[in-house]
């Protein structure tokens, strides 16, 4: 059976250092073989990540160096929800049915807005959501929240930034580097706009895919 280990990783502004400490002594164990419950309890899990992801690659370099980055999205991993403490699907849980679930059920909601606020500036949830139709508000909350983390780690925060103790460079599919991407901005953008009524879901997937 497959053993499933708890990590405690706070919120603020060292939670990526915390999250790249914890996760660095397994970064070179197979595709997804290890899975931490990063919300809920062991018995009661709500959200956890895989790791190793599956953008995390060893880079071959002709002339390394000491300084040379021989890795490439070193922290990425898979956020995994959980039904019922039993490891469910992330499908549903793309970024557009989430926008398509707030604009539906959750946009009306003051206080359920401003919790996605404290969510994207600080990584936080710190009191029970609102009950509201669709996705479960406390799960909805908690997979942008770990989904955001990842984002940020693969996109927009270089080695430095985490306090990373093996250097690594961020790279798309490709192979290409980047550096200094939206990370979670580019949704909490299109969360703003529906928030607001400037656009609806259907019309921000066309602006931002």
């Amino acid at each position: 059976m497959e053993k499933i280990n708890k990590l405690h990783i706070p919120g603020g502004a060292d939670t990526f250092k915390h999250l790249a400490r914890a996760l660095l002594p397994y970064h070179t164990k197979e595709v997804g073989s290890f899975l931490f419950v990063v919300e809920g309890t062991l018995k009661k899990p709500r959200i956890g990540i895989r790791y190793p992801g599956y953008k995390l690659k060893q880079r071959t370099l002709k002339k390394p160096n000491k300084n040379s980055a021989l890795w490439a999205n070193l922290y990425d991993f898979e956020v995994v929800p959980f039904e019922k403490g039993k490891e469910g699907s992330s499908v549903k849980f793309t970024y557009a049915n989430l926008l398509k679930d707030f604009e539906t059920y959750k946009k009306d909601s003051t206080p359920f807005w401003e919790m996605i606020v404290q969510v994207h500036n600080y990584n936080i949830i710190d009191r029970e959501p609102p009950k509201l139709g669709g996705i479960d508000s406390r799960q909805f909350l908690e997979m942008l929240k770990w989904m955001w983390i990842q984002e940020d780690l693969n996109y927009k925060l270089s080695w430095k930034d985490v306090d990373s103790g093996v250097p690594y460079r961020l790279q798309n599919k490709n192979g290409k580097p980047t550096s200094k991407g939206a990370g979670r901005d580019k949704f909490y953008a299109a969360l703003i706009l529906v928030y607001e009524n400037h656009f609806d879901a259907a019309s921000m997937r066309k602006i931002i895919p």
